[in-house]
């Protein structure tokens, strides 16, 4: 979608996409969803984000960092859709473009290629959904944040490329990415960092020796074995 849906609106009708793209721009902080009365497709032209749900007793879990030609808002494309059950909240200062559903509707049936991709683009992220799922039920809070630090946003699972790592984020963000409450993120990056697994690098976690995990720890794991015996050999 990188160089797909710029085109596509760069070579629609003036007075069509006066009428059904918008572009706003976002501090850190802000709301996207906020303000806006009718659905359609939110693409990040620039900028970083989080997509956030909220728990069942009540706590944020970041479910995605969104960043630069990603999508959300694809329940649009459901025609019972409601409210989304989630929210997206700026980190960086951040553009996104909005296209409204009569415009969306146009290109699906005119456009095969951006079908095609929109469809492969769902697909990815109800797998990335599902093994966001069994990381939380199957890893540890250090478990999962190695495997974030490493392999960012693509966890090996899921792309035969090599994951590009996580840029840094405020430990309040990574906790909420984890899946856990600050304290707890603390407690296992001090002990990551004192097992030498991770370094901190201007008080935020990182790894500078990506060659000790690759491929992902994840993705090395016995069948039936647990990620710590792989940290254990790689660390």
């Amino acid at each position: 979608m990188r160089n797909l849906l710029p085109g596509l609106i760069a070579n629609t009708e003036q007075g069509l996409a006066d009428r059904h793209v918008c572009l706003r721009r976002y501090g850190p902080g802000r709301l996207v969803l906020e303000g806006y009365d009718r659905p359609g497709l939110f693409y990040i032209q620039h900028g970083r984000m989080e997509l956030l749900i909220t728990t069942a007793d009540g706590n944020e879990r970041c479910m995605r960092i969104l960043a630069e030609s990603d999508l959300f808002g694809l329940e649009c494309l459901h025609a019972r859709a409601t409210v989304p059950g989630y929210q997206v909240r700026a980190i960086t200062y951040s553009s996104v473009v909005h296209v409204d559903v009569e415009l969306l509707d146009l290109w699906l049936a005119t456009v095969p290629e951006f079908r095609h991709r929109l469809a492969a683009r769902i697909a990815a992220d109800i797998a990335r959904l599902e093994q966001e799922r069994e990381k939380t039920v199957a890893f540890s809070v250090a478990e999962r944040l190695v495997c974030y630090l490493r392999c960012g946003e693509t966890c090996a699972h899921l792309s035969p490329a090599p994951p590009e790592p996580a840029g840094p984020l405020p430990m309040a963000i990574l906790a909420r990415r984890i899946g856990c409450s600050p304290a707890y993120l603390s407690r296992a990056v001090r002990k990551l960092a004192q097992q030498g697994v991770v370094q901190r690098v201007n008080h935020l976690p990182r790894i500078d020796r990506m060659e000790n995990f690759s491929p992902c720890p994840c993705s090395v794991v016995p069948e039936g074995g647990e990620l710590r015996h792989a940290l254990r050999r790689l660390a």
